[in-house]
């Protein structure tokens, strides 16, 4: 029994005594391959197209960012607004009478310039087939003045007198044109105003102020240059409501630029 159990222990250490150990290595990490100069290049391209990428699709814009919408601009009125300043050769005509001055010859004075401001409102255009129409009322100032000489019934010259005209007038007006030339309108417009001559001098003998009334018809062609600028031209027939000693030049002739909006 002794000797069975002497053989077991053997054995047992025996077989203990060669099972290999395992032992930890000790041998160092192989190092990671070092990247060449060209595979750094290329590493680094890549980081910056990724970079551009992200920046354009963020779409930020800094600064100051002005848009034009490049169709036309669409009114909703249904009118426009004018203004015009026009000139014309205007002759004064007629005669006046003052008391203790005897009478004043108009008609003898030099012709002027007088320039003309207006100022109206106009429809936008209604069509019937090829033709465009346009409706509106205006208001008209014109103004002159000229140095002339005055002479009393007594045969004594006033040389310092200033002669003043004014015309102040309103009334409907019409514009026609043809589709295929819409930049060219035939105008049509009635007028009804004021005619004033007033002199004044530093001798009271030869001051004096007459007026009155008058209708026109104005016949016209506006050439339109742009959408808000244009060229006219206008001619006038002008009479006198009453039979004042004072007169009006008939026929006038006159030109001048308009800006619509």
């Amino acid at each position: 029994m002794k000797l069975s159990l002497l053989l077991v222990v053997t054995l047992f250490t025996v077989v203990c005594g060669a099972a290999p150990v395992a032992k930890k290595s000790s041998a160092p990490a192989t190092p990671a391959p070092e990247l060449s100069l060209k595979e750094k290049a290329l590493a680094e391209s890549k980081i910056d197209e990724r970079q551009e990428k992200a920046a354009a699709s963020d779409a930020q814009v800094s600064g100051m960012l002005t848009l034009k919408d490049p169709r036309p601009e669409v009114v909703t009125r249904p009118w426009k607004y004018f203004a015009a300043f026009s000139g014309q050769m205007f002759q004064a005509e007629g005669t006046a009478t003052k008391q203790g001055s005897g009478t004043f010859d108009l008609s003898k004075h030099d012709s002027t310039v007088m320039p003309s401001l207006e100022l109206g409102v106009m429809s936008v255009p209604f069509q019937t087939k090829s033709v465009l129409w346009k409706f509106g009322v205006r208001g008209k100032a014109g103004f002159a003045s000229q140095s002339v000489e005055a002479t009393l019934a007594s045969g004594y010259k006033i040389d310092d007198a200033r002669l003043n005209t004014t015309m102040f007038s309103v009334g409907p007006m019409m514009a026609v044109s043809w589709e295929r030339l819409a930049w060219l309108s035939f105008t049509l417009s009635p007028q009804y105003g004021t005619l004033s001559y007033t002199q004044t001098s530093s001798d009271d003998f030869a001051a004096f102020s007459k007026s009155a009334g008058f209708h026109a018809m104005g016949y016209g062609l506006d050439f339109a240059i742009s959408n808000k600028w244009s060229l006219f031209t206008e001619w006038s027939q002008r009479n006198l409501n009453d039979s004042s000693e004072i007169a009006l030049q008939k026929d006038n002739f006159e030109l001048g630029t308009k800006v619509t909006w």
